[in-house]
């Protein structure tokens, strides 16, 4: 994403569906089905006319102005690394379209996914910034990825508080006390 971004490409579908994985071990990742991106060329965001769009991983802005951009595709990201820490379950799965965008437009976000370290979680917050000059770029999403500290990254499927979380109906009830623990 920060090849395409730095390409001036936005992708309008970032989610897990989206994404190939190599089953050689290599951790070797690539983006997929680019029938709704666009070339930004010399402009800084996209005005869309198309008619069904993935609401559930959609910036508010893309929502509600049809108005796409580098910052959009990081606001699914944000929904992505969800998708990834709470080991496919897909965001907002327990609730309408309409009741995504109206918890999104009072200022909800998603809990964090049980056994996401906190740093991860806050990087989705930072994703999920309403303001869209305050969220990361892809550069600087991938220089935290990229950081030493290789435990942040990596989830551990023996643990119990991961496995439960994998195999729980999430809903926004159900960790909101996860998720005001996790923004200190």
């Amino acid at each position: 994403m920060e090849y395409l971004s730095r390409k001036k490409f936005v992708h309008r579908d970032l989610a897990a569906r989206n994404i190939l994985v190599s089953d050689e071990g290599t951790g070797i990742c690539k983006i997929a089905d680019f029938g709704m991106s666009r070339d930004l060329k010399d402009e800084s965001y996209y005005i869309s006319q198309a008619k069904k769009i993935p609401i559930k991983w959609t910036a508010p802005e893309a929502l509600h102005y049809k108005k796409y951009s580098s910052a959009s595709d990081v606001w699914s990201y944000g929904a992505l690394m969800y998708e990834i820490w709470s080991l496919g379950h897909k965001p907002f799965e327990n609730s309408t379209n309409q009741e995504c965008i109206r918890l999104v437009d009072s200022g909800y976000r998603l809990p964090p996914p049980p056994g996401c370290p906190k740093p991860m979680y806050k990087l989705m917050m930072q994703c999920w910034n309403p303001d869209t000059h305050d969220r990361p770029s892809f550069s600087d999403i991938s220089s935290s990825l990229s950081s030493p500290d290789k435990q942040l990254l990596m989830i551990n499927k023996e643990d119990p508080v991961t496995v439960l979380g994998g195999a729980l109906e999430t809903s926004h009830s159900l960790y909101t006390d996860l998720q005001y623990m996790y923004k200190n």
